[in-house]
């Protein structure tokens, strides 16, 4: 090694210093950061510093006598393992080179964010400003980010989530009232499992609410009924116990129970020797098999999904459906059916395969499914990703939600980027003596990065305390069933796309003034130097980004203002009941203990009129799972009196629902005839009431009252309609009038009905103005009467209504939140250019004033300067809305996405907010004093 102790004549003798190169680069970065040498070069020197030692070597030989030749060779014996020398200095040069280059970055990142820090606190008011600004565009970012993280991009929570498909029958046509998709029925579960070769595992399920029996009484827990096989499907596992297995799942099998992870910790505090004891279910002793692993619950449906009955809540017991394959097939679909493909299968092969299975129905179960049902129906087969059906609607409106906060931060990105130009226009003169001193556009860029990373990290940091902030907000408005809005939490995700963005708006607003201007003029300092051609170019630039500004701003106020007339719209529907001091609530008789339509109807008339005497109650009713708005029922085929079918016609399908009297009373419906009583229901006269749009489908121009109509076939005996209820709105405020028939509580004799109203929607209304103040007293009636009977899901049918909008509202609300701040950022970024062009024109103004302009055309020249921006800005916006706003078409009702309206007040607002936005500014011009200007030029 002692060879190598000539480096430091071989560095002197080899040049090592700098290199000049071009003047912006990644050479000219190096010497801003003082680095060292690449690691090529540093092997290149340490091969330069061998070769000197051993050329000296050499010469000192050949002065000796000895021949060139010679020398070379007793040159390299002595010197020795030449490699293995070159290898060790190299290693040893450059990892001292690659040490001092960290430290160089180091100390002189710390250098330039000293300085930029320096930069900042000397100019707070455009500091706070643009910090402020950053921090609001970020944190709305940031904040349905995590959102939409946690409800759309993050996968479902099960093994291989991307081979769970949803399978369901799409209805149409004239003879369906509902374009909601069906269910299957257990004859096509079976049929499918069977034959359907793309499909590893399938399963079906309803969800339901049943009564755990205790000593402290009876409590109702949400449900699923479950084929075993749909634990294979999610691919649930036990964590105590056992799952329900196919010995479990036939028809009269054991009664068994699973217990939902949550409901074990809840009541049996997690307690392992539940499993083997019995639990008293809806008055059957059930064993405890298992307790299903945590996170084992059926899908979360959209709050927006099409289809109603996709059930999705925590289940918190597992009971088994225990259906027998071998019953007659009937045309029912009232499951819900979940699938895994096999490995290797896609969702167009499962398509094509159960739509071609579907199709040979008719072949298959002939009592079930004629070839006219399945043409007049429309009944097909949808296989849909089990994500894309949980989300529906949900993910579209997300993103929706997620571009419009994007155009926020556009916006804010444009207006501190306006900032950022201002004052580098201020700051001229400064960046000149820089360059004077020796300071090259490389040097410039660093300084100007600094502090601009500095400005947009620490807006970052503001941003994630607002984006937390701004999610309880969020979760606070949603609506509590969008899906998965459980799982919304600020985590490294949000934080990660935060920082990356902020060190992005970083670089970007640290090399705009280099790469928009060109250069910097060293002829600013000699006085008069002024840089016009850099001043006009900054000029457009500056005027261009007001004019990005305003058309994003009125992308979003235009669809703002189409949701805004959306609401107005749906709230000028009327639902077809009074809604105002009326309390729903949801009574569940046990089905041990009332059995058949006698006992039943014999408690809900004793419960009624215990309820009607209580003070401030004026009337009570119920239905079978049918509240508009709330319980969306059924839809069963019917059949009209006098109305006979035409060859191969198959009779349509409505909604229907068996009533208590009172019900139309208690729901504030209008009701022409006369409304059925309780000695229609106990006498069996079979009095029915429809509503206003089924009358005028089967009787058009004429009077229904009268008629006939029934559900179970065409021969008499036939209910008669008493009364038709004015349009009532079953499904959504935004659907059409709902066809339904409202049949007794108790059926006509010969004349079958569905099944007896175990669970009724029960309905108050009072004279107070609290409905709820009488919940209380109710349930004391109910417990008096049946302690075992419960009592849940109680809401006011005003709370109905609000959430039949909670949809529209719930977009409203965060586009036009967004809609605000991008119009206040606009105005912030409008009066900040005009602001600063009264500034650079002062002298102009002066002079103008002083030839005798008055103090009103100086204000209309500055207004009319932003009014120019802001009138091209609104034909670009109104471009941009008219192709954006087409896909808000889905959730807009009564409004066109092109609504006239919303297309010539969101341009007139926008264009006010930039004229008031240049008063002040206009208003400081028009007060200029002629004389000081002139002089002061």
């Amino acid at each position: 090694m002692g060879a190598l102790h000539a480096r430091g004549v071989a560095r002197a003798r080899a040049g090592t210093g700098p290199v000049k190169r071009a003047a912006f680069g990644w050479a000219g970065l190096r010497r801003v950061f003082r680095l060292p040498p690449s690691d090529e070069r540093v092997a290149r020197e340490v091969d330069d510093e061998l070769r000197f030692h051993i050329d000296g070597r050499i010469d000192e030989l050949v002065s000796r006598g000895w021949s060139r030749d010679a020398a070379e060779s007793e040159a390299r014996r002595r010197f020795g393992d030449y490699a293995e020398y070159r290898r060790q200095a190299r290693d040893i040069d450059i990892e001292t080179h690659h040490r001092r280059r960290r430290m160089d970055v180091l100390d002189a990142s710390r250098r330039e964010l000293r300085q930029g820090a320096r930069a900042l606190a000397r100019t707070p008011a455009f500091s706070l400003v643009a910090l402020a600004t950053l921090a609001l565009g970020l944190g709305a970012t940031a904040a349905i980010f995590a959102v939409l993280d946690a409800v759309v991009l993050r996968p479902l929570p099960y093994p291989e989530p991307d081979r769970l498909v949803s399978i369901m029958h799409p209805v149409s046509g004239k003879a369906v009232t509902s374009d909601k998709p069906w269910g299957v029925s257990p004859a096509g579960y079976f049929y499918f499992r069977r034959e359907a070769h793309s499909l590893a595992a399938s399963g079906i399920y309803l969800t339901t609410t049943l009564a755990v029996r205790s000593p402290g009484g009876a409590e109702r827990v949400q449900a699923g009924a479950v084929t075993a096989s749909l634990f294979d499907v999610l691919g649930a596992r036990a964590a105590a116990g056992r799952l329900l297995d196919a010995a479990d799942d036939v028809p009269n099998g054991p009664a068994v129970v699973v217990l939902g992870y949550g409901y074990w910790q809840r009541s049996f505090g997690g307690n392992p020797s539940i499993v083997g004891r019995t639990i008293d279910v809806e008055g059957v002793p059930r064993l405890v098999i298992g307790v299903a692993a945590r996170g084992a619950d059926l899908p979360m449906p959209s709050a927006f999904a099409s289809q109603a009955d996709l059930a999705g809540l925590a289940v918190e017991l597992w009971v088994p459906l225990q259906l027998d394959p071998a019953a007659r097939p009937v045309n029912t679909h009232p499951y819900s059916m979940l699938a895994r493909l096999e490995p290797g299968a896609t969702i167009a092969d499962a398509q094509r395969e159960l739509a071609a299975l579907t199709n040979r129905l008719p072949e298959i179960a002939p009592s079930a499914y004629s070839a006219a049902f399945m043409q007049q129906y429309h009944f097909g087969m949808a296989v849909t990703p089990l994500k894309e059906q949980v989300l529906g609607s949900t993910a579209r409106v997300l993103w929706v939600v997620f571009a419009a906060v994007g155009l926020v931060l556009l916006i804010a990105a444009a207006n501190v980027t306006n900032l950022f130009l201002v004052r580098l226009e201020a700051r001229r003169r400064e960046a000149a003596v820089r360059s004077a001193l020796g300071a090259g556009r490389s040097h410039l860029a660093v300084h100007y990065l600094a502090e601009a990373l500095l400005l947009t990290t620490s807006a970052g940091a503001a941003a994630l305390v607002l984006a937390w902030a701004g999610l309880h907000v969020f979760v606070a408005l949603a609506p509590a069933s969008i899906p998965r809005v459980a799982s919304v939490a600020f985590g490294w995700p949000t934080a990660a796309v935060t920082a990356g963005l902020s060190i992005v708006l970083g670089v970007a607003f640290g090399l705009a003034p280099l790469t928009t201007v060109g250069g910097v003029d060293i002829a600013t300092l000699r006085e008069g130097g002024r840089g016009l051609t850099a001043s006009r170019t900054r000029r457009v630039v500056r005027d261009a980004l007001v004019v990005a500004q305003m058309t994003l701003a009125l992308v979003l106020l235009a669809a703002a203002g189409l949701m805004l007339r959306t609401v107005g719209q749906l709230r000028q529907v009327k639902p077809g009941f009074d809604p105002q001091r009326a309390i729903a609530m949801h009574v569940h008789l046990p089905w041990t203990r009332y059995q058949g339509w006698q006992p039943v109807a014999a408690f809900h008339r004793a419960l009624q009129e215990r309820i009607a005497a209580l003070p401030g109650v004026q009337s009570v009713g119920g239905a079978d799972e049918f509240i508009p708005l709330a319980s969306p029922g059924f839809c069963s085929v019917v059949w009209v009196e006098d109305r006979p079918l035409a060859p191969g016609e198959e009779p349509p399908c409505v909604k229907v629902a068996e009533v208590e009297p009172g019900y139309f009373s208690a729901l504030g419906i209008p009701v022409r005839g006369r409304l059925p009583d309780w000695h229609d229901a106990e006498a069996g006269t079979g009095a029915v009431v429809v509503t206003r749009a089924l009358a005028e489908r089967f009787w058009p121009g004429e009077n229904p009252i009268g008629r006939g109509i029934k559900g179970n076939g065409s021969r008499p005996p036939f209910y008669r309609v008493v009364g038709v209820s004015g349009d009532l709105r079953g499904d959504g405020l935004e659907k059409p009038p709902v066809e339904a028939v409202f049949f007794p509580i108790i059926p006509m004799k010969d004349a079958w009905l569905w099944n007896p109203p175990n669970d009724l929607e029960l309905v108050v209304r009072t004279s107070l103005d609290d409905p709820t103040s009488v919940i209380a007293a109710i349930r004391r009636a109910v417990a008096e009467l049946d302690p075992l009977v419960s009592v849940d899901d109680v809401r006011t049918m005003r709370s109905v209504v609000a959430h039949s909008l909670a949809r529209v509202s719930f977009i409203l609300a965060l586009l036009g939140i967004a809609a605000l701040i991008a119009l206040a950022l606009s105005a912030v970024g409008t009066y900040g250019v005009i602001a600063y062009l009264v500034a650079q024109r002062r002298s102009e103004i002066g002079l103008r004033m002083a030839l005798g302009a008055r103090a009103a055309q100086v204000t209309g020249m500055v207004v009319g300067h932003s009014l120019r921006l802001a009138g091209v800005g609104a034909i670009a916006g109104i471009v941009a809305a008219l192709a954006t706003t087409r896909l808000l078409a889905s959730l807009l009702y009564g409004v066109r996405p092109t609504d006239p309206l919303t297309f010539v007040a969101a341009p007139a607002f926008l264009l006010a907010v930039a004229a008031l936005a240049s008063m002040a500014p206009a208003r400081r011009a028009a007060r200029v004093d002629p004389v000081e200007a002139l002089r002061a030029e």
